[in-house]
């Protein structure tokens, strides 16, 4: 049976059971156990087991031992310990950071907590960036982002130090009195939140580029095909976590998403469309390879097209009206999407053929004229699709005679 509720802001210390509320800052607090046995059993909010430590009676000792615990506390909270000798509790509060490199805010913190959002000046696009500085133990954290309309966007981080990402471009605004983060599933943990510009993106430089988790990324250079790869891989053993990574990528008016498991490679996105940067999201467990080739030296085609998973092609044969089809039976599934840009780099024709029997026998009919960029993305549920030639189409044919 634990004493009275006894507060504290800095220290508390004492023998046996004792009920204590913690009235300071956020921090890390060092507790301190001595004892002739090594029983110590603390219990932090929602009755969670900070501290649990067992030894058998057997194991006494004449003279007193000491065992010594690193806690972090989140802020006020009632702390109770039900087992133990003579006891000590000292907090160091967490020291706050200013915002740097740009940055409009930053906020340190420890454990599950919702952080409410400074607003940026000017608005705009901004990276949210998470680091993980200390934990006491593996945890899978991850974000929410909460919104006016109070819908959210859940971000995993996981297990790494770092993760970025990407928000308020193109997509609702979040910025206002009631925009939060929900640091989640973070116990024991010390971390900051920062508020970016996205002049602090990382560069997407060279042909190929490496990482793991969240990170945010921009594309400047001249138009080009981005592939991805996964660097992580489950092997043989069917228990093994499958480890998924995606890249999503944002310019003006065009979006795509790709994605890739156990050292696959998915590409079908084209860099560099603008006008102004390319943005790029990477996410998932595991690590990551993003390989860019130039516009002109994708792969050919001039008659019959079969793959899987994403393409870009460049379209070499004589004009036609092909046809775009599916081999999935999976009507949503199993649609192949295709997109053509002229040589120019202007949007064209946009063409989804979904899966099923009309899907498989007939598709979809696209145009294509010599020197034709086409932006594919395969069947979700890894189909094959193919582009088949069928002859000079009338729409062709009209163009041709104006």
């Amino acid at each position: 049976m634990t004493a009275d509720v006894r507060p504290f802001s800095e220290a508390a210390e004492g023998t046996g059971p004792a009920e204590l509320d913690y009235r300071g800052p956020q921090g890390w607090a060092t507790v301190v156990h001595r004892a002739h046995v090594g029983t110590f059993t603390l219990l932090g909010a929602e009755d969670t087991h900070p501290v649990r430590d067992y030894e058998p009676e057997q194991s006494r000792t004449e003279e007193p031992r000491t065992w010594e615990y690193r806690l972090g506390l989140s802020g006020p909270q009632r702390l109770r310990i039900e087992t133990a000798g003579r006891w000590t509790v000292s907090v160091t509060p967490l020291e706050q950071d200013e915002p740097e490199d740009g940055g409009v805010f930053s906020r340190r913190g420890i454990g599950n907590q919702t952080v409410e959002l400074a607003e940026p000046d000017p608005p705009g696009a901004s990276i949210l960036e998470f680091t993980k500085i200390e934990s006491a133990r593996p945890t899978g954290l991850h974000l929410r982002l909460w919104t006016d309309f109070d819908d959210h966007a859940f971000w995993p981080v996981g297990d790494d130090d770092r993760a970025r990402f990407l928000f308020g471009h193109d997509t609702p605004a979040i910025w206002s009195s009631a925009g939060r983060v929900e640091v989640g599933n973070a116990a024991g943990c010390e971390w900051r939140l920062r508020v970016l510009p996205l002049s602090a993106a990382r560069p997407l430089d060279g042909t190929t580029t490496r990482g793991t988790g969240a990170e945010v990324l921009v594309h400047t250079g001249v138009p080009a095909a981005l592939a991805l790869s996964s660097l992580s891989d489950a092997g043989h053993d069917p228990e093994a976590q499958v480890s998924e990574v995606e890249v999503r990528v944002e310019s003006r008016g065009y979006k795509e998403i790709l994605s890739t498991r156990n050292h696959g490679t998915e590409d079908g996105a084209i860099l560099g469309l603008g006008p102004g940067p390319t943005l790029l999201q990477t996410g998932g467990g595991g690590g990551w390879e993003l390989r860019t080739t130039a516009l002109d030296a994708v792969r050919t085609f001039d008659g019959r097209f079969t793959g899987t998973g994403g393409k870009v092609l460049r379209y070499t044969g004589p004009p036609v009206t092909a046809r775009v089809v599916t081999r999935s039976w999976h009507r949503w599934s199993g649609m192949v999407s295709v997109r053509t840009l002229t040589p120019e780099l202007h949007w064209g024709d946009w063409v989804n053929a979904k899966g099923g029997l009309p899907g498989r026998l007939r598709g979809e009919p696209l145009d294509l004229l010599p020197g034709t960029l086409l932006a594919a993305s395969g069947p979700r549920d890894g189909s094959a699709w193919s582009i088949l030639r069928t002859g000079i189409g009338a729409r062709l044919r009209r163009r041709q005679s104006r």
